[in-house]
């Protein structure tokens, strides 16, 4: 037969003139994933619960009374009776009295045969009817212990399901993926394997403690509740929260049971409650290499993946989560009530599989004792139990492929056997991690928050000059509003800060732990301001205190007007007066034009009847809370600076990544808006937004924004300024060529760099973030616009030596026709920060 198949159809020429054909009816497939994938979100949870009401039997009735007189014992005194007479008939005759007797006693007879005939049958009627009546009560027992037996084992079976139906699941995008919650009964309950349970539910059935007398019916009921008391054949459960797991047995089946395990876990768990860390040997990375895919491996927050097999994969992942294990149980001792419950995630499991290469390592100092209330579930595996450490509470063993044990649960033996599931011949690991690698879990209302947005995809722009600041500072007036966007809380949803003295400020606090994107928020903030006002009507004096840092970012913003980076004791008395003097300078400038309020001088000069601009001045420190440790007059004189200039236009915007014994009442209260990104415990954010949800953000940017009395409180998205600069990346023409390579431990290493936008660098290599371009753009457009550069408050310390060169030079020809006066020589230069400027020193 020969067959050609072409675009829409295929010929068959067959060999023989008789041929039937029998064609397979297609159905268009329906597409099984939803519209929002890979967006994935829980549905609502399904539970059967295991009945477990108590179940009752009741004793059968008592038996009706048997008639206690045999037949034989009933006539044969009246026969005796008979015989006698007739004896004595033959021997004396009395006629009738011999007839009438007979008669009586025949009568008598007659009446006992017939009522014990009688009684004899009525007892085996009333038998009968017991036997019928109970065990008709027998038989809807058992059809009632029946359903509870059929709906334990379908809880169990649905809820703890094979792997097979695990994988079909995870394929099919069932609505079941992720459905246990850590406040839920079974979470990190697992599946070892197939075996016997005893039914949850009681059966209560009284029977007598000794009896001679042997009831066919209490045997039943005494039957029918063994019967019961167990179900074969359905998954044998345990869990991880009672503390460390160990499994001994053959190597190559616990390494199996391991797998099972975590596949088990990830399909019911989501990534944002567990995460696994496996510490394996080198030679056998093959065997975990599947795990990588699964999101759960993925340690989110420490921006690592958790494998460990050789000693730096060791210390670049437990370093890490020793650091978070010390923060946990320094929480856990500061906490005040001990017996609250705290709950910590993400919950961390960790798969110990060749124990001798962290043995040296620091982390050994929690897994030497049971991490369970630090969030922390330990699996050893070792081949005998003996090699176990000693604190552990669960002990499961795997003896061979087909008889398993769960010796220990609690630290009690429990003996429960079972037979152990096994990966089927067919089954791929790496299709069901696969299939749960794009899955992007959006955890309630929060997730409509995108998890990253950079400053320009905040204004809806590409380029810098889509920004269009001549608009922007022609129209924004400070004496209006002040609000500018800060970050986003939904698609086209912006979040706006508006320091006006009557909105959101004039003043306010920032926390965020190391990592957390407290710096970029501030760098945000900064570069959105600079952005929609000019710098006649925004300026910022940046305290640095470190050095370096943020002053360096900004140096070449129009708006900046000082940084102050080096605070000795001396230095912080200098910063101090000219803060002071840029005080009282804004109050001359009040009194020359009869205002006392920064809105209305900024009005004149806006109608030009005020000739010295003045802006709102941002007084910025990053991280305040060294400052306040090392220099306490000055930071105490800072706070009450800002304080007193509220109606001259002076905000203060304190930033720490440790609030907890930094922020004071006098600070709290004298900072109205609060934005707490993620902090390290529940104490920092209580310390900030006096509630504990900035301790539950995992992602950094995202930031709570408080104002007042929680007048606004609400989860936002912050943009991040530090994203490469591409403006023609929505190009067509456009090709991004950058390549990474993602290593073992899940972290991105460029290869290739993309090198557009580098008109403005001169370091090949190098692509500008999006703060470098605007803050180049900003000062490019004053420049161009010839915008007047206002006069610094904060000047720099004079240098430790000053030469001629560094004085204004003198025309001696000038000097000479001057009027004679008294001899003057300039001897050096005089610093006058009270004043705000330098001036030569001149000896008369």
């Amino acid at each position: 037969m020969k067959i050609i198949i072409r675009n829409e159809e295929i010929e068959v020429f067959p060999s023989y003139r008789n041929l039937r054909s029998e064609l397979v009816s297609i159905t268009n497939q329906v597409e099984k994933f939803s519209a929002n994938y890979p967006d994935y979100h829980r549905s609502p949870r399904i539970v059967y619960r295991e009945p477990k009401d108590k179940k009752t039997i009741a004793k059968p009735s008592n038996k009706p009374n048997k008639p206690s007189e045999r037949l034989a014992r009933t006539i044969v005194p009246p026969l005796v009776m008979v015989a006698a007479l007739i004896i004595i008939s033959l021997i004396q005759p009395r006629g009738i009295y011999i007839i009438v007797m007979m008669a009586m006693t025949f009568t008598t007879i007659t009446f006992a045969v017939t009522s014990y005939i009688k009684n004899l049958k009525q007892y085996k009627v009333d038998m009968k009817y017991r036997e019928e009546i109970y065990q008709s009560y027998l038989n809807r027992k058992t059809k009632e212990l029946y359903q509870a037996t059929e709906e334990q084992r379908h809880a169990l079976l649905y809820h703890y399901p094979d792997v097979d139906t695990i994988q079909e699941m995870v394929l099919d995008l069932n609505a079941r993926i992720y459905e246990k919650t850590m406040y839920q009964h079974d979470f990190l309950h697992f599946r070892a394997g197939i075996g016997d349970v005893k039914t949850n539910f009681f059966i209560e059935f009284k029977e007598e403690e000794f009896t001679q007398d042997k009831d066919e019916l209490t045997e039943g009921a005494r039957n029918l509740r063994d019967q019961f008391e167990g179900i074969s054949d359905v998954p044998i459960v345990t869990t991880l929260t009672n503390g460390p797991v160990g499994y001994i047995g053959q190597r190559n089946l616990l390494i199996e049971q391991l797998q099972l395990l975590a596949i088990q876990l990830s399909m019911f768990h989501s990534y944002h409650d567990i995460q696994f860390i496996t510490i394996f040997p080198e030679y056998e990375k093959n065997e975990w290499d599947w795990l990588r895919w699964l999101p759960h491996s993925k340690l989110q927050d420490l921006n690592v993946r958790g494998f460990v097999y050789h000693e730096r994969s060791r210390d670049q992942v437990l370093h890490s989560v020793y650091q978070v294990l010390k923060e946990r149980k320094q929480l856990l001792n500061e906490k005040s009530n001990k017996n609250e419950k705290t709950y910590f995630m993400p919950h961390y499991i960790i798969f110990i599989t060749h124990e001798q290469l962290i043995l040296d390592h620091i982390i050994m100092e929690f897994f030497n004792e049971d991490p369970s209330e630090l969030g922390v579930s330990l699996i050893f595996v070792q081949e005998v139990m003996q090699s176990l450490p000693e604190h552990i509470s669960t002990v499961i063993d795997i003896r061979d492929s087909k008889t398993g044990n769960i010796m220990l649960e609690k630290g009690e033996l429990v003996n429960k056997y079972f037979v152990p599931d096994h990966f089927p011949a067919y089954f791929s690991k790496e299709k069901v991690s696969r299939g749960l690698a794009p899955l992007n879990h959006l955890q309630s209302l929060k997730n409509s928050i995108p998890e990253s947005v950079t400053f320009l995809e905040m204004y809806g722009v590409e380029t810098v000059e889509e920004l269009d600041i001549s608009k922007r500072w022609l129209m924004n007036e400070t004496y209006k509003t002040m609000a500018v966007p800060l970050g986003v809380r939904g698609i086209d949803d912006m979040v706006y800060l508006n320091l006006h003295e009557k909105a959101h400020g004039p003043h306010g606090l920032v926390a965020g732990t190391t990592g957390s994107g407290k710096s970029e928020i501030i760098q945000s903030y900064i570069l959105s301001l600079a952005v929609n006002f000019h710098p006649h009507e925004i300026a910022f004096l940046l305290i640095d205190y470190k050095g370096g840092g943020m002053a360096n970012l900004f140096k070449n913003l129009p708006h900046l007007l000082g940084t102050i980076t080096n605070l000795e004791r001396a230095q912080s008395l200098r910063a101090l007066a000219s803060i002071k003097a840029e005080l009282q300078k804004r109050q001359r400038l009040f009194g020359e034009h009869d205002v006392n309020h920064i809105n209305q001088y900024q009005k004149l000069y806006k109608q030009g009847k005020a000739s010295e601009p003045m802006p709102h001045l941002f007084l910025i420190s990053d991280d305040f809370a060294e400052l306040k440790a090392e220099q306490p007059d000055f930071m105490n004189e800072l706070v009450s600076t800002a304080r007193i200039g509220r109606s001259l236009g002076i905000h203060l915007i304190l930033a720490t990544q440790k609030p907890s014994g930094v922020v004071d009442d006098q600070i709290w209260s004298n900072s109205k808006f609060k934005l707490a990104l993620k902090v390290q415990n529940a104490s920092d954010s209580n310390e900030v937004l006096k509630t504990l949800d900035a301790a539950d953000i995992t992602l950094p940017g995202r930031a709570y924004l408080q104002v007042g009395n929680n007048e606004i409180y609400e989860l936002f998205q912050s943009a991040w300024s530090g994203a490469d600069y591409v403006p023609d990346k929505e190009d067509p023409e456009y090709v991004d060529t950058t390549i990474y390579a993602i290593n073992d431990l899940g972290q991105y290493n460029v290869l290739t760099q993309d090198l557009s936008g580098l008109d403005r660098k001169e370091k090949i290599g190098s692509v500008p973030t999006e703060l470098d371009a605007v803050i180049d753009y900003l000062h490019d457009y004053t420049e161009v616009h010839q915008v007047k550069a206002l006069p610094r408050p904060w000047l720099p310390p004079l240098p430790e030596k000053i030469y001629p060169s560094d004085l204004n030079q003198v025309d001696f020809k000038e000097s000479w026709n001057e009027s004679k006066k008294a001899l003057e020589v300039t001897i050096g230069m005089l610093d006058q920060p009270e004043l705000q400027k330098r001036d030569h020193s001149i000896l008369t």
